[in-house]
Order: structure tokens, then C-alpha cells, then sequence
């Protein structure tokens, strides 16, 4: 099966209107919000996000073809996570960043 690069437009919506993500990721339902969207080094679709609830890590990068059950939240967020750093060294491509 050929994988189609093309941005989810959730998670784009999602960062330009600063808006919470819920999805499931390894078996567990995570509440994010969202920072930096882009491909990584590897060619693979990545968000970096500020995970609130659903795991240890505070700001992962998330595999995105493994996230399922994708929700756009109504709540909003006013400042990026603690660790946030814009063009993430992560993604060699970035769609979009907060």
C-alpha cells in the first residue's frame, strides 16, 4: 500500500487555533496540545505535542499513522508546553508550528 503524504487538516486546524487533540496512541486515549507538525528525519509524519493526560512524557513526538480516533477539542490553550522550541530539530519538514 502506497502511503499518500498529505497533512491531516485537524491537526493543522487544531495548531492555528490553539485547540486541544484527543486520540488513541499504543492502546491509550492521550489529550495533547498540539505544537509542531511537520515529516521527520526518517519520512515519517510526526506531531510534537504537549501531552496533558494519557501518558508519562510531557512532550513527545507522536508517530501520526499510529494515531487513531482523531478528536478536535473545543478547548483552547493560550501558551505553548514548557519545553517548546519552534522549528522543531525533529522534522525535517514542518507543515505547521505554533
Amino acid at each position: 500500500m502506497m502511503r499518500v503524504s498529505a497533512m491531516n487538516p485537524l491537526i493543522v486546524q487544531a495548531i492555528l487555533e490553539k485547540r486541544r487533540l484527543r486520540f488513541s496512541y499504543n492502546g491509550r486515549v492521550r489529550l495533547v496540545e498540539p505544537q509542531c507538525y511537520g515529516i521527520g528525519t526518517k519520512g515519517t509524519e510526526l506531531l510534537r505535542a504537549h501531552q496533558i493526560d494519557g501518558g508519562a512524557q510531557r512532550e513527545p513526538l507522536f508517530d501520526v499513522a499510529k494515531m487513531t480516533a482523531l478528536v478536535l477539542l473545543d478547548e483552547v490553550f493560550t501558551v505553548p508546553g514548557p519545553n517548546y522550541k519552534r522549528n522543531d530539530s525533529a522534522m525535517k519538514t514542518i507543515f505547521c508550528q505554533l
